[in-house]
Parts: structure tokens; sequence; C-alpha cells
């Protein structure tokens, strides 16, 4: 597409893994003009974007959209900015289930260590010892005052976003491109109801 039309990509970053660093990079390589974004600039530069594109995990039988953390904050700058929302999925992702009958699913959290560094805070917090307040911390160095400032935070490291059909304008898939409202006919064509115990 690049060698027909002009364009300019804005990436967010996608932290804590940084995925759009290695998606801005190779559309450079490719040529073209890409620009990469703190996630929480996704707000303020949303006004210069006409389209946004996200990536899919599964599309929900309600036309919902199971999309990696941080993408319903996109959605919803996209929605306020009237946007429209592109979603590149394929048919294999296509999942009969509804977001209600999903909440396990919906919430899986991972290990917090991408977020923050524990090997840091137990450095800094010693283990024993302690100065008679009975926590039994040692909060002396850089180290020890970021231990002491997260002590008692609860850390929680979501993997997906559910993202609702009305924030959606468009599925885009490798057999054509369909509304959120259509998924459910998809799942008629390629879904036999005796499949729907393996969801179960």
């Amino acid at each position: 597409a690049a060698k027909k039309r002009r364009f300019h990509v804005i990436v967010c970053e996608g932290a804590p893994h940084f995925g759009g660093h290695h998606m801005a990079k190779s559309l450079a390589d490719a040529g073209i003009n890409t620009t990469v974004i703190h996630d929480a600039a996704t707000f303020a530069i949303m006004a210069r974007v006409n389209k946004v594109l996200l990536p899919s995990h599964a599309v929900l039988a309600n036309g919902g959209l199971i999309a990696p953390s941080g993408m319903h904050m996109v959605a919803l700058a996209a929605s306020q900015n009237s946007v429209p929302l592109v979603v590149l999925t394929g048919m294999f992702k296509l999942c009969p289930i509804f977001p209600h009958e999903g909440q396990d699913t919906l919430q899986d959290l991972v290990s917090p260590s991408s977020v923050m560094d524990y090997a840091d805070l137990s450095e800094g917090s010693g283990g024993g010892g302690g100065d008679g307040s009975g926590d039994g911390g040692d909060y002396s160095g850089s180290n020890g005052m970021a231990a002491m400032m997260m002590d008692g935070v609860e850390l929680i490291n979501p993997v997906h976003d559910y993202i609702p059909p009305e924030l959606i304008r468009l599925y885009v898939t490798n057999i054509g491109a369909f509304q959120p409202s259509y998924i459910y006919r998809l799942l008629a064509e390629y879904y036999h109801k005796d499949d729907y115990e393996t969801f179960e």
C-alpha cells in the first residue's frame, strides 16, 4: 500500500511488553512514515487520526472484541473523537460465547513482574533486622524508598481488554469485511450447535 499511497502510521508503544516498538521498526523498514507514542498520549493524539486499526485475540458472539490490554482506552478515545475503529482478524478467531459467559477468560491476569521488578524491591526492603517498628524492613537507599512507596500496593497485570460492539465500526477478515451486528450470522455459518459444547 505504501507504494501507491502516502500515509502516516502512529503506533502506541504497547507497554509493558512494548510490542509497538517492533511493529514501528518493521513499518519504518518498509518505507512507511511511522511515529511511536506513549500509551498515555493516545487521547491527545486521536484528533489527528482518521482511522484506528486494532488486532484481535477473539471475536465474541455479540460482536464484542477481546483485544490486548489497553485497547479499550484506544477504542474510547476513537469513539470520543468520531474516528472509525477497524478490527483486523481471522475467521478462526470467532468465538460462540457471550461476554457474560466467560468472565474467567476475560479477566486473565499474569505476573506483574513486567510492570514492577520484584528483585529491586526485595533488595531494598531487606527482609530481616528492622528498626523496632514491627515490619522488619530496611528501607535505606533508592531501592528501599521505592519499596517503601510500594508497600501495601497491589499490582495487577491484565492480559486482555473487552471492547463492546458499539465502539467498533468494522471487522476486516480473510473473507471480507463485516459489521459487528453480522457476527452472529458468521457463527451460524461456521459453527454447528454441537460445537458450542467445546466452549462450555
